[in-house]
């Protein structure tokens, strides 16, 4: 017997970080998002992650803003308090603004973090990646459609 005992490795973002988003938004817990994306915690640093959820914010904000204006305008504080279903114990809404910005963060993750130390066969399959953030960034633009009551396809006669 060797004696070797092995830990789990710290998780690379301290528990409760979360994501500041403003009055509106609701904060980004940092390791919900890790948990939930299957992103390991010493495989991509905390600021990275951080650096990934700070773009995804802005670009969904950017393609909510004119939505977030109008409901502020109806005197709806949050996202949560705009009427709307409860799906478990939160408003669906609240998920869908969840689901675009993990999405945009994710397909950012995954087309930036490819591993430097690839070998032959994994720099062949890099197409795969190219494939599962356009998955991601598909999932989070569905999530938009949906927070401003639009469908997923535009259907016209030629």
């Amino acid at each position: 017997m060797t004696g070797f005992v092995s830990s789990p490795a710290a998780p690379a973002t301290p528990p409760g970080a979360v994501l500041a988003c403003g009055p509106f938004w609701p904060d980004i817990d940092l390791n919900h998002f890790r948990d939930s994306q299957r992103i390991g915690g010493t495989l991509i640093p905390d600021n990275r992650i951080r650096d990934a959820l700070l773009g995804a914010v802005m670009t969904v904000e950017t393609d909510l803003g004119p939505w977030r204006a109008s409901q502020e305008g109806a005197g709806h504080a949050s996202l949560a308090a705009v009427p709307g279903a409860q799906i478990g114990t939160e408003r669906r809404l609240v998920l869908l603004w969840q689901r675009a910005v993990y999405g945009n963060a994710t397909a950012d993750l995954i087309e930036t973090h490819r591993d430097v130390s690839a070998t032959g066969q994994g720099q062949s399959a890099s197409g795969d990646f190219d494939q599962r953030a356009d998955d991601h960034r598909r999932n989070a633009m569905h999530a938009i459609r949906a927070i401003l009551g639009k469908g997923r396809t535009a259907v016209e006669l030629i």
